[in-house]
């Protein structure tokens, strides 16, 4: 898994988690971006970010494997509509709490 890029699906099932987990990476990707406009010149803020996300989908195929793939191929189902996966998401949440605790 760990050579694989997450799926839309599975972006979204942790997305909540993203914004709190990799707020700071992100960030400085996104201040890297206002200063700079060549795409190279943000390189290692773009790397921090992926190798965030990455490691925050092993994290939650590992704490949380069955929440999180009811979650996905929920999302899957109803074409990432979060509205409609509001009790697998909220599972989810309890399983793998946002502060990762």
């Amino acid at each position: 898994m760990a050579d694989r890029r997450a799926t839309s699906s599975e972006l979204y099932a942790m997305s909540k988690h993203l914004a709190v987990r990799c707020s700071q990476a992100e960030v400085a990707y996104l201040n890297c971006k206002d200063k700079f406009s060549h795409p190279e010149d943000c390189l290692q803020e773009a790397k921090a970010v992926i190798k965030c996300s990455e490691s925050l989908l092993l994290e939650m195929y590992d704490k949380a494997p069955r929440e999180f793939k009811d979650c996905v191929e929920c999302l899957d189902y109803y074409t990432l509509d979060l509205k409609k996966c509001h009790k697998e998401l909220k599972t989810l949440e309890k399983a793998a709490p946002l502060d990762g605790k």
